[in-house]
Formats: C-alpha cells, sequence, structure tokens
C-alpha cells in the first residue's frame, strides 16, 4: 500500500509541481495520508497536494531572497566603494583648488608687504636725500 502511495498520491503531486516529488514531500504525504486515515481516491487529496505544492513554493523563498539580497548587497558594496572613489577624488580636487588659492593669497600677501617695505624705504630714502639736499644747500647756500 505504501508503495501505492508513493506512485499514484506522489504522481499526481508530480504532475502538479512538474518535477519528480523530493523523498521528504513523499514522506509528508504518506504521513498525512495515515494520519488524516486517507484513501487513495479520497478528494481531500487534491487540497493537500495544493497545499503541499504551496509549501514546497515557499520553502524556496528563503534560498532566493538569501541570493537576491546577496546580489543586492554586492551591488551595494559596488556601489557604495564607487561613491567613495569618486568622492575621494572629488575631495582631492578640492583639496587642491584649495591649497592653489591659498598659495595664491600667500603670494599676494607677500608681494604686498614687499612692496609696502620697498615703498618705505623708497620714501625713508627719498626723505633723506631731500635732507641731504636741504642740508647741502645751507651748507652751499651764501
Amino acid at each position: 500500500m505504501s508503495e501505492r502511495l508513493e506512485w499514484e498520491d506522489a504522481g499526481g503531486f508530480e504532475k502538479l509541481i512538474g518535477r519528480a516529488a523530493t523523498e521528504t514531500e513523499r514522506r509528508q504525504l504518506r504521513r498525512v495520508k495515515e494520519v488524516l486515515g486517507l484513501r487513495d481516491n479520497d478528494a481531500l487529496w487534491l487540497v493537500i497536494f495544493a497545499l503541499q505544492y504551496y509549501d514546497s513554493l515557499y520553502r524556496q523563498f528563503p534560498r532566493a531572497i538569501a541570493t537576491e539580497a546577496a546580489s543586492v548587497m554586492a551591488r551595494t558594496r559596488e556601489a557604495a566603494e564607487a561613491q567613495i572613489r569618486a568622492g575621494a577624488e572629488t575631495a582631492k580636487a578640492d583639496l587642491a583648488r584649495a591649497v592653489a588659492l591659498a598659495a595664491q593669497d600667500v603670494a599676494r600677501d607677500v608681494a604686498r608687504r614687499q612692496t609696502t617695505q620697498w615703498l618705505i624705504y623708497g620714501m625713508a630714502v627719498g626723505a633723506t636725500l631731500v635732507v641731504v639736499g636741504i642740508g647741502i644747500g645751507r651748507i652751499l647756500a651764501p
């Protein structure tokens, strides 16, 4: 009778799912038959087959979800790494630009200081020359 269950009952199940039933699925069908006292031609088998079919589908979801989650994580990691690299390159470019601007500002400030310093020196020399010229003019003046 168990042999008959495997081929007739499981065969209907296999037609429904479109593949060979696994040993676990066959064991579950035999257990349901024994516990509920079902006969081979009982109409309840159709409902049980449908439920068993959905059970086998739902058992595949964790694997499919895990596979898709791993794929999403890999793509997310790649995108994050690309963003990090792009951000680092942008930061380097911004830093180089900031350093260049700061260097220009420093050079401009140094040039202003030097210009002011030379202007003061020139004015001091000019004033000294004027004073010396006045002094020489007084000495040489009749």
